[in-house]
């Protein structure tokens, strides 16, 4: 039998690494690339970011003693909870991309070379030239998709880290060219042991403000770096399992022999099982972090509108600010679900695509083999927050429910 490969044409390789150096350009700046695999010049890269991700920490615990210190004080708390959470839970996700990196290593290999799609064997005398083009459009398509959404996420993300920043930053200058008398402010809600009473002299002052800003900086590179890996390692996965939907509608293919259709069925086989490996792995490295994440969502997606609608004091800058936070917040988790729903859905149609295809005029011998594969393409593909939820818009709107509860029960407790 003669036989050839899927090379993926110059449409979906074009898309493929532009997204894939997008991506690692951003995750070797922050230092979450395998030492052994970078350039001199990263390397540096991550001996700053190890300096950064300990300010990161230190400014965490900064955070942690200004809640203790003012427990009794629901706005105050509520104002410093979400840029704590988002703090905390970005420095696990940086960590835990450290501790899994030769594994992505790995699998960002895989995905460059397109190993998992080679290796799926099409037989010369099908179709292979409009299966082939077919593939090619879908999974262009979806890497363009991809490319548009992380650049919108990135910009909302930056955004929200550089108001930070920027608000306090501009209510001082404007404060000092005015000749108020004014406390300057900080980037984030903080309480600094045996400096409290001197933080604001200068040029301690600016040191602490400088450490703080760092802080939202590497926040906002280590959200974008984890979530944009998963977003495009989901992606993948889900193009496979897509891809495997329209190549099994070869194996019943009129012009096939017995034998012939047998090695084609059973190479979607092998496929599939690639395919569940990889998403085996990308749980692996994902899953907690995602338990994680939809505690935090819940949590600051309930503290943004509380803190929105509570403090009508608020000026301009800090509504505005608030805003953009509940956008990023909102966004980020609907990526979460959007893209584990969209390899949800790939998998729920292929045993769907299995049966539609002609197996009623095969040989009896090849049925019983066909009803292996469609009873082996039943087990679920999904992304999955460590066993608790399956990433899916079901997920996501169970969120947002939880969120307007707890919402509800703290306007009870502060107009009380």
């Amino acid at each position: 039998m003669e036989t050839e490969q899927y090379h993926p044409g110059t449409g979906f390789a074009e898309h493929i690494q532009t997204s894939t150096y997008w991506l690692r350009s951003l995750s070797i700046t922050m230092g979450v690339w395998p030492a052994g695999q970078v350039s001199i010049r990263a390397r540096c890269y991550r001996a700053l970011y190890y300096f950064m991700l300990g300010m990161h920490w230190f400014n965490t615990y900064l955070q942690t003693e200004f809640f203790f210190r003012n427990l009794g004080n629901l706005t105050l708390v509520v104002q410093g909870l979400c840029s704590f959470v988002s703090i905390s839970t970005t420095g696990f996700k940086l960590m835990r991309l450290h501790a899994y990196e030769d594994e992505l290593w790995r699998i960002w290999q895989t995905l460059e070379e397109s190993v998992l799609i080679r290796e799926l064997r099409f037989l010369r005398k099908g179709n292979t030239g409009r299966l082939f083009g077919e593939m090619d459009q879908i999974v262009a398509r979806q890497w363009k998709e991809v490319q548009l959404n992380l650049r919108f996420y990135t910009l909302v993300v930056g955004a929200v880290a550089s108001m930070y920043s920027i608000i306090p930053l501009g209510s001082n200058l404007y404060h000092m060219v005015q000749g108020h008398e004014f406390n300057r402010s900080f980037v984030y809600n903080t309480y600094y042991p045996h400096l409290d009473s001197i933080k604001r002299r200068s040029p301690l002052y600016e040191l602490l403000f400088c450490s703080e800003s760092l802080s939202g900086y590497t926040t906002f590179a280590g959200v974008i770096a984890f979530d944009a890996l998963y977003v495009v390692l989901v992606l993948y996965a889900s193009s496979l399992v897509r891809l495997l939907n329209i190549a099994v509608q070869e194996t019943t293919n009129p012009n096939f022999t017995d034998q012939e259709r047998a090695f084609f069925l059973r190479e979607c086989l092998l496929h599939h099982i690639r395919v569940k490996r990889l998403v085996e792995q990308i749980n692996e490295v994902f899953s907690p972090i995602l338990l994680v994440q939809l505690f935090t969502s819940t949590s600051i997606i309930c503290v943004i509108a509380f803190a929105a609608s509570f403090n009508a004091g608020q000026g301009e800058s800090e509504k505005m600010l608030m805003v953009l936070y509940l956008i990023a917040a909102i966004y980020q988790l609907f990526q979460f679900c959007w893209y584990g729903q969209r390899l949800q859905n790939e998998s729920f149609d292929l045993p769907l695509a299995i049966y539609n295809a002609h197996w009623e005029l095969c040989a009896q011998e090849f049925k019983s083999s066909y009803h292996i594969l469609l009873l082996y393409s039943q087990r679920q593909i999904d992304i999955c927050a460590w066993s608790f939820s399956a990433m899916s818009l079901e997920t996501f709107s169970t969120i947002i429910r939880s969120a307007a509860s707890y919402f509800t029960v703290l306007q009870t407790l502060a107009e009380e």
